[in-house]
């Protein structure tokens, strides 16, 4: 199948299966993703394994819209007032996950490489299942406000970690540790001063124009730019993308305009992006799983909720705050496919 036509298929049959899941009052996303899944190779097979392969670099530029958009909750003003509160909850939570699956699946297995593997990438919450459900409820308030927040320091955590913990993993294998430890800190430099970079020419270029249109077409060249670059330097193209939103959203005096009108052109890439995770999904794989698979799937939410739940009345937030923070930080799928990738 060619790839414009799988793009195209992909689109509108996420569609479909969005607006049948609105009408049942299930979240639009849940229905981009069962309609992957069902089309998916796993079922009926109209979605080939072929087509995922030819179509993963809308992959690449979903997730760095996803990220972009993360980043651009991070204003610097409202970070001042509540960042120490929202970074104590963001540790603690990402620290519950990592210490309930990593004992566990030690205790399991006693392989800590794996462990520890698997414990660092269970710190990751999905960006764009947030995103997405946050703007289809028109959703807003404290429980908001530090959702997002959360999420965008959780994902730089988690990003770091599995960084660090691969590193070790490659120290394991025989690669000097010096080496590993200068080879991260160029790696999380070049991706705040590449992101800063085109934030900054973004920003430049924004006070030269008079037409959002054209600042639109900046900022999505500017990531794809970013995301090339990023893949070339052998550093993570999400750390660029959110440092980008973050950057530009404390330095630009148009982005929420920017933000409203880049929504127009990012829902294809959403849209193609869940429905190919759902696609992706192998259910004949499903019972190889195993006992760390069951561990892990009770063990991460079980760390998620109980770091988020004494982190919020830690920090002393409001009642729903810390009622509903834990579920929130449940979804796990991009970021998260991604470290799996490199693992593999």
């Amino acid at each position: 199948m060619h790839e414009l036509l799988g793009f195209g298929m992909v689109i509108l049959l996420g569609l479909l299966g969005g607006k049948l899941s609105h009408r049942f009052k299930i979240p639009r996303v849940t229905g981009y993703m069962l309609t992957g899944l069902l089309f998916g190779p796993s079922v009926i097979g109209l979605i080939s394994s072929e087509t995922l392969q030819n179509i993963y670099l809308i992959n690449e530029i979903a997730l760095g819209l996803i990220l972009f958009a993360i980043g651009g909750e991070i204003e610097w003003r409202h970070m001042k007032a509540v960042g120490l509160r929202v970074a104590c909850i963001a540790l603690i939570e990402s620290m519950g996950a990592f210490v309930f699956v990593t004992g566990l699946t030690l205790l399991l297995t006693g392989d800590w490489v794996l462990a520890v593997l698997l414990g660092s990438i269970s710190v990751a919450t999905a960006p764009g299942v947030t995103l997405l459900i946050i703007r289809e409820y028109h959703a807003n308030g404290p429980l908001t406000e530090t959702l997002l927040a959360v999420v965008a320091i959780n994902n730089i955590l988690c990003l770091v970690l599995f960084r660090f913990v691969f590193s070790i993993y490659s120290a394991v294998e025989g690669e000097p540790l010096l080496a590993i430890g200068f080879e991260l800190i160029r790696e999380l430099a070049a991706s705040v001063l590449l992101g800063g970079i085109i934030a900054a020419v973004i920003t430049f270029w924004e006070q030269k124009i008079d037409d959002l249109s054209e600042l639109l077409l900046i900022i999505v060249s500017g990531l794809l730019i970013g995301i090339g670059v990023a893949r070339e330097l052998g550093i993570s193209p999400l750390m660029v993308c959110l440092i980008v939103g973050a950057v530009t959203n404390n330095l630009s005096m148009m982005h929420r305009l920017v933000y409203a009108e880049l929504r127009q052109t990012e829902m294809p890439f959403y849209i193609a992006f869940f429905v190919l995770s759902g696609a992706s999904l192998h259910l004949d794989l499903l019972p190889h799983l195993g006992v760390i698979g069951v561990v892990y799937l009770f063990a991460r939410p079980l760390g998620k909720a109980i770091g988020a739940t004494l982190a919020a009345k830690r920090c002393r937030c409001k009642p729903e705050v810390i009622s509903n923070l834990g579920i929130t930080l449940l979804p796990q799928a991009g970021v998260a496919i991604g470290m799996v990738m490199v693992v593999s």
